[in-house]
């Protein structure tokens, strides 16, 4: 599906977002609902903005443009992480043809990236896209190519001795060292901790051991968990 210049192709909607900032506001479901319905020109029922803040039902991107105008906020506060690079070029209030003219390219490069979600920019490139767009971590790594060669050095340093990756995991993630180094330390205690529980009685090794493998098989998610935690703990997530 091509790219679109339409400004609210934005990431899934958190729930959790919405409702604190109702909340913030002192404003009731039925005083949003009725706000909705002036916005949208028909009717909208206070249980289904219920329906949203609990994540039973999902808004489309124009019921989130009408509750960001309700709520006095930006649309981008109602959603979560961006996920793909339209969704970063989204949350960056830019068109096209004002990213592709940040990041020193065409308007139909840009586009097939959007398209399939793939960066192979240059260097100076690469840097006006994180300059630019911002994008968050995992978002970046998963644009270009490298979330398999993540795990594997995840894999490694969680397994070994995890200073030596430091440097490695430093040109794929595009974060501060210190924060990766924090993050795989605890990643490496989280491991090991599962590890020396293999070695009790057979039922509790044998869930230990599952839990480890678990954890092995996922160990990027448990990496962009805990740099979310880091970075915005207080923030709501979902």
């Amino acid at each position: 599906m091509p790219p679109t210049e339409d400004p609210h192709v934005l990431p899934p909607f958190a729930p959790a977002r919405a409702a604190a900032i109702r909340t913030q506001l002192g404003l009731t479901l039925g005083q949003v609902a009725w706000a909705l319905t002036a916005y949208c020109g028909s009717p909208v029922h206070p249980s289904l903005v219920e329906a949203w803040e609990a994540g039973t039902a999902v808004p489309e991107n124009a019921h989130v443009k009408a509750l960001a105008a309700a709520l006095w906020c930006s649309p981008v506060d109602l959603v979560g992480e961006a996920a793909t690079l339209a969704q970063c070029r989204t949350v960056a209030g830019l068109t096209v043809n004002e990213t592709a003219a940040a990041l020193g390219i065409t308007r139909g490069q840009w586009e097939d990236a959007e398209r399939r979600n793939r960066w192979q920019g240059t260097p100076a490139q690469t840097d006006a896209l994180l300059r630019t767009l911002c994008p968050p971590p995992a978002c970046f790594v998963a644009a270009c190519g490298k979330s398999a060669q993540l795990r594997v050095l995840l894999r490694e340093a969680v397994t070994t001795w995890w200073p030596n990756y430091i440097g490695p995991l430093t040109r794929i993630v595009p974060l501060d060292a210190a924060v990766l180094r924090h993050a795989l330390e605890h990643l490496h205690l989280t491991y090991q901790q599962m590890e020396g529980a293999t070695g009790g009685p057979p039922r509790q090794a044998a869930e230990a051991e599952a839990r480890a493998t678990d954890f092995l098989e996922r160990i990027d998610l448990y990496l962009w968990h805990h740099i979310r935690q880091a970075v915005n703990p207080a923030r709501p997530t979902s």
